[in-house]
């Protein structure tokens, strides 16, 4: 056998890799991990790159990315790539004293034509024995916290996850996108306007990237339970966002959805209204005039870079209000916004990011569940609801095979202790089982401190680079109680959660 066809099926059987370098980024990227912070320093200074956006899809232009551990055949207009997804770890929980583990297997594929069209899947499944935390949630909601369904027995869950997308370059300055996934907008590590702490969304996006302008259209479906009955009703997120780089050092943008679900004569589920399907149009003066049936949100958000590599972000969104209210300071149960004010940049190896949300009560929700802003039972903001107060800390390292993150999540939320009235966090709640109309102030209710901290650390094998070796230890405490927990194990980059809560 020739030297040459010995190397191939040494590739082929090993998945050892080609390295390949991709000048255009037509992909998408994890959001918060190690990949994207070091595209978002990349494009630090790019008065194109839009990092609110956080799918990272296609105008990545100066980033470039390395893969190991995959098999690769190209040539000059033609690019496919297949590659593992694995975690397996094991390690403990001290309330109640119990073992974790996940065994999760699963598989990469991505094809892309001439840096214009990609496609691209992953498909994984596996047995996972979580946090005491994460197994409650999951219980009370349905779906496994960010993977979605799940089947359960005694000691653990089978948990399967699929995504995919496809991504189209018809013009310079345009792009076509579907699929489903997680998706971000915003700078921080949360968002109050669109985040990916849930299972994700089936979409189609429309963007328009030119001059330091950034303009996209999306339609988000999924499933959400009806308030009315236990059977899971297809429901419909449209949102559109505009980003401008007003220059290298300042970004100002707003954003505005509706939510809303629609059904015919038998109360069957039908697609989204067509009245929403109009890209160049705001969605609140036609939600207005159809007698407002739906659940309309605005926001605005921005960026202010300086020193080369830093900056401060924010977002103010508004559900509903009345200034009269606000200025009499009445606490009115309907006064509903969010604001979120953060600080984050890199420095050397380090990056970091500190982050305060602040989410009024009854905040997302609406009158009735279906049309609260969730989805598959998760909030599309932040994963804690409203009627909150938040701050989070993230530091990381990354220099050559080694990686670190330090989280710590402190939270504040009042949480509800009556069945007939909502207090303003669970945004699954109809507003209309508000308690009282005013002095309703933020985290009213029973008050809960969480307090969540986290140290990620990994090693990536230069023979292997598509596998890290890490290692997570924790706490996790909520009012009187402590979690204490470790894990270790192996996995590829393609997994990777948010591990705040």
């Amino acid at each position: 056998m020739k030297l040459s066809a010995k190397i191939f099926v040494i590739n082929a059987l090993l998945g050892l890799s080609i390295n390949i370098s991709a000048n255009a980024q037509n992909r998408n990227v994890i959001i918060n991990s190690f990949e994207a912070d070091s595209i978002e320093k990349a494009n630090f200074d790019n008065k194109n790159f839009h990092s609110e956006i956080k799918q990272f899809t296609s105008f990545a232009d100066t980033a470039k990315g390395d893969y190991e551990l995959k098999y690769v055949t190209e040539n000059r207009n033609n690019i496919f790539c297949i590659e593992p997804v694995l975690e397996l770890s094991t390690g403990f929980q001290s309330e109640p004293k119990d073992k974790l583990y996940n065994a999760i297997f699963g598989i990469s594929a991505t094809y892309n034509y001439k840096e214009k069209f990609t496609i691209s899947s992953n498909i994984l499944s596996g047995y996972t024995k979580p946090l005491e935390t994460i197994s409650l949630l999951a219980d009370s909601i349905g779906y496994f916290p960010q993977f979605g369904y799940f089947d359960k027995n005694t000691n653990n869950y089978f948990l399967r996850y699929f995504e995919f997308y496809a991504n189209y370059l018809p013009a310079k300055y345009l792009m076509v996108s579907f699929g489903k996934g997680k998706k971000s907008v915003g700078d921080g590590y949360r968002s109050m306007l669109f985040s990916s702490s849930n299972s994700g969304t089936y979409y189609f996006d429309l963007g328009v990237n030119a001059g330091g302008f950034n303009y996209t259209f999306s339609v988000n479906g999924a499933k959400s339970l009806d308030s009315e009955s236990p059977i899971d009703k297809t429901k419909w997120i449209v949102y559109h966002f505009m980003s401008w780089n007003a220059t290298k050092w300042l970004n100002l943008g707003i954003f505005e959805s509706v939510t809303l679900t629609r059904r015919d004569s038998l109360n069957n589920s039908r697609f989204v209204d067509l009245h929403y399907l109009n890209p160049m149009v705001f969605t609140r003066p036609i939600e207005y005039s159809l007698g407002s049936p739906d659940n309309e949100i605005i926001g605005a958000f921005g960026k202010l870079k300086f020193l080369k590599s830093h900056c401060l972000y924010g977002q103010f969104v508004l559900d509903e209000f009345k200034l009269t209210e606000i200025k009499d300071k009445t606490g009115w149960w309907a006064n509903k916004y969010s604001i979120q004010i953060g600080a984050k940049g890199f420095v050397k190896d380090f990056s970091y990011l500190a982050e305060y949300n602040h989410i009024r009560p009854y905040m997302y929700s609406h009158n009735n569940a279906t049309t609260a802003y969730v989805l598959f039972s998760q909030p599309v903001a932040n994963p804690y609801g409203a009627n909150l107060k938040e701050f989070l800390f993230q530091l990381k390292y990354q220099k050559h095979e080694y990686g670190a993150e330090f989280i710590a999540d402190f939270v504040e939320y009042g949480k509800d202790y009556n069945d007939k009235y909502s207090l303003g966090n669970n945004i699954l709640r109809p507003y209309t089982e508000h308690k009282d109309d005013y002095n309703n102030t933020m985290c009213q209710g029973q008050d809960t401190k969480l307090i969540n901290i986290t140290l990620n650390l990994r090693y990536q094998p230069k023979i292997l680079k598509n596998f890290y070796v890490f290692s997570q230890l924790g706490i996790r405490h909520n009012n009187d109680s402590d979690n204490t927990f470790m894990l270790i194990g192996i996995k590829t980059g393609q997994i990777f959660f948010d591990t705040s809560r």
